[in-house]
């Protein structure tokens, strides 16, 4: 198999977080131990900590009916035992959008369902999420293969109601389908499923997202509004025996397209079932041009680079994996997805690397060090010179140090006063950010949008409603990017000033404000509400349910981003210049200590020979700190992650568990990604 596949790289990934929240731990530790660190310093690796504990990766799998998704998704949790994890059988099909995960707060393996009767509610999948009563609850024994099969078959649960049922529910008329003998249509029992299992690579934060046909995508507008763009890679399914079909256009163009053009999400469009064209009586190599031929024409259709279409056979590869048949793995061509799924994760760990509060953590660590080896070597210095002294002048060499380090230390004062002031500065410009974004001003434009709406129940009514609500938010977000260039102006003045010693053009444009995120998720929400109108009829008085549960979910997206607006915005105030607060605390405290050690040595009146033994302890303890932490900054600086990983990083001759990316070595990856 791969050395890169999915489950290694997912191992690699779990083991890489850990890994780099146990340095930050260690770094905690010793500067509680050593008495030098300060508050702003402990905010800073407490965030950076939750930061490493809150990231998970999620794969979603996209793709009209009976394309394979269950049996791809079993082939890639696939972790022994000789069976398959989710039951697949032919004549049943996931019908409801499904997210498998491991939730530890949840009973050990269950499956939660939403019933469909909740489409008559305006309420989000997300405040369902929330309102535990609403579900309900199949627990289940993954040991017990019935048992499990009963429980999540459930997913593919239908029920008959009436056509003014359905219709009451969200469905439009002309998506219901046959109607039997008595006029009633087949829909699915329930709205969402959520299936908690006890599996390694989902306790390692993976999740994976069943999206199952074009009219669950075009029903749930929170799909397509934040459960598609939330997910780090995107797995368009389609089979290979039937190329692209009219209705995997349609998911392609409403749904994907936007997200690999616009959002950086990995897309990767798969050929399944490609055993389908296996033929015993034509040469392999005939065979395997035919499916190249096929694979080339799919890239041309979707616009897609030819390496981001792969064909495979994932019930092949998920046989492969039971039988530890390597040809017949090989011949599904599953390593090879799960080597760009590898390359995705990676790309995720690099993100998380260039995320300003892990960098400024390392940066913490490496300037920490260094401050304290110039000042041991100031020590050594200053014990020399004693030293050298006569032992009737050592009063007056101890008043001279005294005398330097309180300079020195006034400066340092001079700098955190200042510093206090740029902070206010900063500060004062909160109200100026925040008021773009205030959420008065945003319920006013989305009031306002509901009465557009209510006025007129056509295409062009809701077309109005929400260009002229988008243009209102545009408004916002252009009054607040103004502000933000003269708040960065204010950062960039301060950081430019020549007491900073950290200061530099790196560090420096690490802490400017930059919302560029936000930004693109809410011309993304834009675009997907223009797509949805356009794909409207005329009149949409008979689908008054899925346009009011649209636009409530459209509303509470935005309303989410203007929230994170706000959040980033107040982290931004605490962290801007968290650097320049950091180094000047800890000189500040370094000189304390030993201007306090001076002090209680000229009080004492000891004799010359025990003030050089005072000096030399405090030299002892400072040396004994550095080496603490020597070992966690060899570390920080060694080479980066396992060489398997990354075919362009040198071999590495420590292959006993996963490396962290260096700071320094991080940035010029991201830069080489941007």
């Amino acid at each position: 198999m791969d050395v890169r596949s999915l489950h290694r790289q997912m191992t690699h990934y779990n083991r890489w977080k850990r890994q780099l929240d146990e340095r930050l731990q260690r770094f905690e530790h010793w500067g509680k131990a050593h008495s030098l660190f300060g508050q702003s310093m402990d905010k800073t690796l407490h965030r950076a900590r939750q930061l490493l504990r809150g990231e998970s990766f999620t794969i979603a799998c996209v793709g009209e009916f009976s394309r394979g998704k269950t049996e791809l998704i079993n082939a890639l949790l696939y972790a022994g035992g000789g069976r398959r994890l989710l039951p697949s059988q032919p004549g049943r099909t996931t019908m409801c959008p499904t997210e498998i995960f491991w939730d530890a707060s949840q009973p050990a393996n269950c499956v939660r369902l939403l019933p469909i009767e909740t489409r008559r509610s305006n309420t989000s999948l997300q405040s369902f999420k929330r309102i535990p009563q609403k579900w309900v609850t199949i627990q289940f024994d993954a040991r017990d293969y019935e048992q499990t099969r009963a429980a999540i078959n459930q997913v593919s649960a239908s029920k008959q109601v009436s056509v003014a049922d359905a219709i009451k529910l969200g469905f439009a008329e002309d998506e219901l389908g046959e109607r039997d003998a008595q006029g009633m249509v087949t829909l699915p029992a329930w709205r969402h499923a959520l299936i908690s299992l006890d599996h390694p690579l989902l306790r390692q934060g993976l999740r994976i997202v069943d999206t199952p046909g074009l009219n669950a995508l075009g029903n749930e507008p929170e799909l397509t509004l934040k459960t598609l763009p939330d997910a780090q890679a995107i797995l368009f399914l389609l089979s290979a025996d039937a190329g692209v079909t009219a209705s995997d256009m349609e998911i392609w163009r409403e749904h994907i397209q936007g997200l690999r053009d616009n959002n950086c999400t990995a897309v990767i469009a798969l050929l399944n079932k490609i055993d389908s064209l296996w033929d015993d009586l034509t040469p392999a190599d005939e065979v395997a041009a035919s499916i190249d031929r096929l694979r080339q024409l799919t890239a041309h259709q979707l616009g897609l680079a030819s390496q981001h279409v792969v064909a495979v056979s994932a019930k092949q590869g998920l046989l492969g994996k039971v039988g530890r048949n390597q040809a017949q793995l090989a011949r599904s061509n599953f390593p090879q997805l799960e080597s760009m799924l590898a390359e995705a994760v990676l790309r995720n760990q690099q993100q998380i690397i260039g995320h300003a509060l892990i960098g400024d953590s390392y940066a913490m660590v490496i300037n920490t060090r260094s401050g304290l080896a110039k000042r041991i070597a100031e020590c050594e210095a200053e014990l020399e010179s004693l030293r050298a002294a006569a032992p009737e002048q050592a009063n007056e060499k101890l008043q001279a140090l005294r005398d330097t380090i309180r300079r020195t230390h006034h400066e340092y004062h001079k700098q955190a006063l200042s510093l206090r002031t740029s902070q206010r500065l900063l500060e004062s410009q909160q109200l100026s950010l925040l008021s773009p974004i205030g959420m008065p001003s945003l319920d006013r434009q989305i009031e306002e949008a509901h009465s557009n709406l209510a006025q007129s129940w056509t295409t062009l009514g809701l077309a109005r409603a929400i260009a002229s609500f988008f243009d209102a938010v545009d408004s916002n977000i252009n009054h607040l990017e103004r502000e933000i260039e003269r708040c960065n102006r204010v950062l960039t003045s301060i950081y430019e000033r020549p007491e900073h010693s950290l200061s530099g053009d790196d560090l420096m444009m690490r802490h400017l404000l930059k919302i560029q995120k936000q930004r693109r998720q809410l011309r993304q929400l834009q675009t997907r509400a223009e797509k949805f109108r356009k794909s409207l009829t005329t009149v949409l008085t008979h689908k008054s349910a899925l346009i009011s549960r649209f636009i409530n979910t459209l509303v509470q997206e935005v309303r989410a981003v203007y929230m994170d607006l706000h959040q980033h915005i107040n982290h931004w105030m605490q962290e801007a210049l968290a650097p320049l607060f950091h180094q000047n605390q800890y000189q500040k405290q370094l000189l304390e200590h030993h201007m306090l050690r001076l002090t209680q040595m000229q009080s004492q009146r000891n004799s010359h020979a025990e003030q050089l033994q005072t000096l030399q302890t405090n030299l002892y303890q400072l040396q004994s700190a550095l080496m603490s932490i020597e070992p966690l900054y060899r570390e920080i600086l060694a080479e980066p992650l396992e060489p398997e990983l990354m075919d362009d990083l040198p071999a590495s001759t420590d292959t006993t568990g996963a490396r962290v990316l260096p700071f320094a070595k991080s940035k010029a990856v991201l830069q080489g990604n941007s």
